[in-house]
């Protein structure tokens, strides 16, 4: 087993894990925020991973590490802090490669959402886990975060889990995360999310 940082070769691999996480239900959550279908949306997130000026969001590439077997990719994800850098630097990521109509479509959507940025700021968070089905089963996923916890000085992490990810949540919890915070991630009338809660999970660092 090969840990290392991604690199651009990655990103076809990075841009579907994406996809098939944030697909969980049925649903595809950048394309009801961004108005687009899954072809536009990979696109996109293409778009964002080769920009070479963005930095530390869960959309670049410098925030990934991938694990490979026998020279093929098994799992990749992301560890990134939201200081306020982190916010300015998504907003403009999209404002630079959203095209206007999905770029209008997204700012409507993002107001309608709950705010919870101050509940969610200044954390170490690790997100976008995901480990190919051909190598699940083999404890990967707890060797990668234990991987990205080590590159930084930090007490905590934290996860994000939807509320109706039964298997990822009970996953974490057997990797010593515990709940911290149930927050609502829908608006009563506007369903971006398939389920209208997420999990927050933490993780303490002896």
């Amino acid at each position: 087993m090969n840990i290392r940082k991604a690199d651009k070769t990655d990103i076809p691999f990075i841009v579907n894990a994406i996809v098939e996480i944030e697909s969980f239900s049925g649903t595809n959550t950048f394309n009801k925020l961004f108005g687009t279908d899954t072809e536009t949306t990979k696109n996109y997130l293409e778009r964002f991973l080769n920009d070479d000026e963005n930095f530390d969001t869960e959309f670049s590439l410098n925030t990934y590490t991938v694990v490979e077997f026998d020279n093929q990719r098994a799992a990749c994800c992301s560890i990134f802090f939201t200081d306020s850098f982190y916010y300015q630097s998504k907003s403009e990521l999209f404002a630079i490669h959203l095209e206007k109509n999905h770029l209008d479509h997204f700012i409507k959507n993002a107001k309608s959402l709950p705010d919870n940025k101050k509940l969610s700021s200044n954390k170490f968070f690790i997100e976008y886990i995901f480990v190919h089905k051909a190598f699940r089963g083999q404890r990967i996923a707890g060797k990668l975060i234990d991987y990205q916890i080590s590159k930084v000085t930090v007490e905590k992490v934290y996860i994000n889990v939807l509320e109706n990810n039964e298997n990822a949540f009970n996953a974490y919890k057997k990797l010593g995360f515990k709940e911290y915070k149930k927050v609502k991630v829908n608006q009563d009338g506007n369903r971006i999310y398939p389920t209208d809660n997420k999990n927050i999970l933490i993780k303490k660092i002896n």
